[in-house]
């Protein structure tokens, strides 16, 4: 590195031609001012610290990193003093310079021994939202790890697929990463692996796939409670265990749902219809069981009307109307028991017009739901009412209703239901144009 290159040179360039002393530069920045001699008239000079090299930039008048590649260049030719590159990577994602957080990792490459803090700064800045910056290390990570298979390549790979879940273009590769490595995960964070892996293949109607995870997702559950493992300190989950006990056995319900095997539909809620025995409930616990039990009440009473047990219906509208998170699985139910069982249901039709025929996912409320399901559920809604207003001879509207179909299979990347949605508009077409 050339002389002139050095980000000494420049502070030392900066200082003369404004006829600025180290004391007013000190006054100004805050900074000690013998820190300050030590870095800008030390031979050779002492590496400066990120935030102090931040209000010395600020003070010069430059964009925010505008020094950090020099940074970079100095810190590992000084030998890369990591906890001050930690403090860099840190600062880089909280501005968006992704560009330096690739010079470091490349400067990296062939120091192996700061895999670990690498990951650790991924975590941390995982945690933060900061996601694309986290993305860069972890690849960092999966690369530099790919043949030991350890118990952070399979974090990486998981959080990896986490971030591209919804990303149509690098879910499914994540996901074919991911999965090798599942039980390398400790427990508490396999639980939501499981649980993102049956949503990733629910949405893509793979149901073989998605009886495989919800079959280990139920046994890792058993097990961890068995052992008693989630009464550990170090047994950190997102929610509650009794979430994870109870979803399992939820997501086996919704399976058999899928497959209209109703005895074993009814028999699955039973499981989580009350799981106020369990213990060590707090406060988050006992709202977990309580939204359980919401599930499973609202889940008996989709079973009745799907039986054709019309007078449950009532029952049904108005837990909808007093539960708007609910309304979009609730109009899938009513429609898809009206079409199954041939009867019509032109005044719960008119009550949620605005639900039923709405061209946007937004209008519904579902805060609690991943938004595979929520794409899901709307794909299925448009999907019964445009077979509904079919029966009805209404064309127009089905057609438009399969529109939508069609965009929602697009964004889920599910080709069952882009291959039904095409097979749907081309047998309505000609009666539509018709009319």
């Amino acid at each position: 590195m050339n002389y002139r290159e050095t980000i000494q040179h420049h502070i030392q360039q900066f200082l003369a031609d404004h006829q600025i002393n180290l004391g007013e530069l000190s006054t100004a920045t805050g900074i000690n001012r013998g820190s300050l001699s030590a870095a800008i008239n030390g031979n050779p000079p002492k590496m400066l610290s990120v935030t102090m090299l931040d209000a010395i930039t600020h003070y010069m008048g430059l964009p925010e990193g505008h020094y950090y590649p020099l940074y970079i260049e100095e810190s590992f030719q000084e030998g890369g003093h990591w906890r001050r590159i930690k403090m860099l990577l840190i600062r880089c994602a909280e501005i968006g310079r992704l560009d330096d957080i690739r010079l470091i990792l490349e400067h990296a490459a062939d120091d192996l021994k700061q895999i670990p803090l690498i990951f650790e700064t991924a975590e941390e800045l995982y945690q933060n939202e900061q996601k694309e910056a986290a993305a860069l290390l972890y690849g960092y990570v999966v690369e530099s790890e790919r043949s030991n298979q350890s118990e952070r390549l399979a974090i990486s790979y998981y959080r990896l697929f986490q971030m591209h879940s919804s990303n149509p273009r690098k879910n499914v590769e994540a996901a074919m990463q991911f999965i090798p490595h599942r039980h390398k995960l400790p427990d508490h964070i396999l639980l939501d692996g499981l649980l993102h892996l049956y949503h990733f293949f629910r949405a893509r109607n793979d149901m073989d796939t998605t009886f495989k995870y919800m079959n280990e997702l139920l046994d890792l559950t058993h097990r961890v409670y068995e052992e008693k493992a989630w009464l550990q300190e170090d047994f950190i989950t997102d929610r509650h265990f009794v979430y994870y006990y109870g979803q399992a056995y939820l997501l086996k319900s919704c399976y058999y749902e899928v497959k209209e095997e109703w005895d074993l539909f009814r028999l699955y809620i039973q499981k989580y219809l009350d799981l106020s025995w369990f213990p060590k409930l707090d406060e988050n616990g006992k709202r977990e069981v309580d939204i359980l039990s919401f599930y499973a009440k609202a889940n008996l009473l989709a079973l009745e009307i799907l039986l054709d047990h019309r007078e449950f219906i009532p029952d049904y509208i108005n837990l909808l109307k007093n539960h708007e998170n609910e309304i979009l699985s609730g109009l899938v139910n009513l429609v898809m028991a009206s079409n199954k069982n041939d009867y019509y249901i032109d005044d719960i039709v008119k009550d949620f017009r605005d639900y039923l025929e709405s061209d946007s996912i937004s209008i519904y409320k579902m805060e609690n739901y991943k938004i595979e399901f929520v794409l899901l559920k709307y794909y299925d809604l448009n999907r019964e009412y445009a077979l509904y207003c079919f029966r009805k001879k209404d064309y127009k509207k089905g057609l438009d209703r399969l529109m939508q179909c069609f965009k929602s299979a697009v964004q889920l990347d599910n080709k069952e239901a882009i291959q039904e949605s095409m097979k749907l508009l081309e047998q309505y077409r000609s009666e539509a144009l018709g009319k």
